[in-house]
């Protein structure tokens, strides 16, 4: 017997697979961040946004609780789902590990990349603020201020955060 596809299980187990890591790095960026100013919920997922870059040691950790929370969804949905999105899979460890590290790897890989490309050019306080809130607005999603994000919204700008959601449109 080889390996089968369902291809159309496939694909949606493949965004859902996206979908998990990255909620879970943003919400431990939600949790976590003393310097996020808002999030926003909208159809391109969860958005934050923070005045200054976390510290290493948050950043490492959003990545590797979000890489453990994918892994998990992996292996679940590969090894337990049944019938899986990919049937004919084999059971010895070697085949688990490597179907599972292999998108694990993949999708950290790719969120490290933005990150190194966000840090090539990087873009901090009132200019990201601006920006991130004006791309979360144009893509309907839903904006949340965090108490420190009104107060920031309220020195920086002398608005509420209603009007700075209005100015930003």
């Amino acid at each position: 017997m080889g390996i089968q596809v369902n291809p159309l299980f496939f694909a949606s187990v493949l965004l859902a697979w996206v979908v998990v890591y990255h909620v879970v790095y943003s919400l431990i960026a939600i949790v976590r961040d003393s310097s996020l100013i808002c999030w926003s919920v909208g159809l391109l997922g969860i958005s934050i946004v923070q005045l200054e870059e976390p510290p290493l040691r948050q950043f490492l950790a959003q990545v590797a609780t979000a890489a453990l929370a994918l892994a998990t969804t992996v292996y679940i949905s590969l090894f337990v789902l049944q019938p899986g999105p990919i049937a004919g899979l084999g059971s010895s460890v070697r085949v688990r590990v490597v179907a599972i590290v292999l998108p694990v790897a993949v999708i950290v890989g790719t969120h490290l990349l933005v990150v190194l490309r966000e840090r090539h050019f990087p873009l901090w306080g009132e200019a990201r603020v601006l920006a991130r809130v004006q791309r979360s607005v144009a893509t309907g999603g839903v904006v949340i201020f965090t108490p420190a994000g009104r107060l920031f919204v309220r020195q920086r700008f002398d608005a509420t955060p209603g009007e700075f959601l209005r100015m930003v449109r």
